[in-house]
């Protein structure tokens, strides 16, 4: 009887971590704009990893998700980074709320996303690489720089196995192009109003 009671336990714990969180998490602190946002900036990503040029890599693959999506128009890196320089703002430090206001407010941007790269890596191992990425990337509305939504994500390459190696992403590209997909999803399933024509 023990015994049994052992092996049920193992299976309900195995049962529990099996089905853990597969979704970035949602934080919401302001609602966004009541109407449809039709332009969005991406701001430079702060990394605070130490992955060679990991903001670089994040930044382009979340662009191309956002303007794949086809619902937003999507600022110009070069005009978003001319306005940096012109406010002397660092390229991997934030803005304040006020210069958010004001790079809104000369662009007509509705909506900002910037955000942290918490953790990046990418590790050859024996078998197969073995990749990791933690974010957060954060909405602030563009009109007064609030902080609106922040999103909480942490996935491995391995966390899309399904069967032997099938499934598994091995490379760093592959596996923020999954995780960026996945956060534009989950922002335009929560309510993230796509630009009305």
């Amino acid at each position: 009887m023990d015994r049994l009671c052992r092996v049920w336990a193992v299976l309900f714990f195995l049962l529990l971590a099996g089905c853990g969180r597969h979704v970035p998490t949602l934080y919401r602190f302001a609602d966004l704009p009541a109407r449809g946002t039709c332009r969005i900036a991406l701001l430079p990503l702060v990394d605070k990893g130490d992955y060679p040029r990991g903001a670089a890599i994040l930044s382009k693959v979340l662009l191309s998700e956002l303007v794949s999506s086809g619902h937003f128009q999507v600022v110009q890196e070069g005009d978003i980074l001319d306005l940096y320089r012109q406010l002397l703002i660092y390229p991997d430090r934030q803005p304040n709320q006020e210069q958010l206001r004001i790079i809104g407010g000369r662009l007509g941007i509705g909506l900002f996303i910037g955000g942290d790269i918490l953790e990046m890596r990418q590790v050859k191992g024996a078998i197969a690489p073995q990749t990791g990425l933690t974010m957060i990337l954060r909405i602030y509305d563009g009109a007064t720089g609030r902080l609106l939504w922040t999103t909480y994500h942490r996935r491995q390459g391995s966390s899309y196995q399904e069967v032997l190696h099938f499934g598994r992403i091995n490379t760093i590209t592959g596996l923020a192009r999954r995780m960026a997909h996945e956060v534009v999803e989950l922002w335009l399933g929560e309510g993230m109003e796509p630009c009305t024509r």
